[in-house]
């Protein structure tokens, strides 16, 4: 007699996870740590990760778009919280200013 195993929906999801986190080449246990010790961004990424497990996405994409991201990963690889790049922030003293009312529609 065969006995028949299926998986949970949680644990396929954990399996898939994990898939994309080593073709970021990110450890699974720096990913957790990342997300006990400061939360934010690192659990909305798990949940993203879920959310795309479940629309049927493959882990290439996945991998790929969050690699293309402004997600600083390599925080997660030295034990830090997981961030984005910082926004350059232009000084617009520097910019010349116009006269919006001359300005062509």
């Amino acid at each position: 007699m065969k006995t028949i195993v299926k998986s949970s929906p949680e644990k396929e999801s954990k399996i898939f996870e994990a898939e994309v986190l080593k073709l970021l080449h990110i450890e699974q246990w720096h990913f957790n740590y990342s997300i006990d010790q400061y939360k934010g961004y690192a659990i909305l990424l798990r949940n993203w990760i879920k959310d795309c497990h479940k629309q049927g996405q493959t882990t290439f994409d996945v991998a790929n778009t969050i690699h293309k991201s402004t997600l600083l990963l390599d925080n997660i690889r030295e034990g830090q919280a997981l961030c984005f790049n910082p926004i350059v922030v232009m000084n617009t003293k520097i910019l010349p200013k116009i006269n919006v009312n001359t300005v062509s529609k």
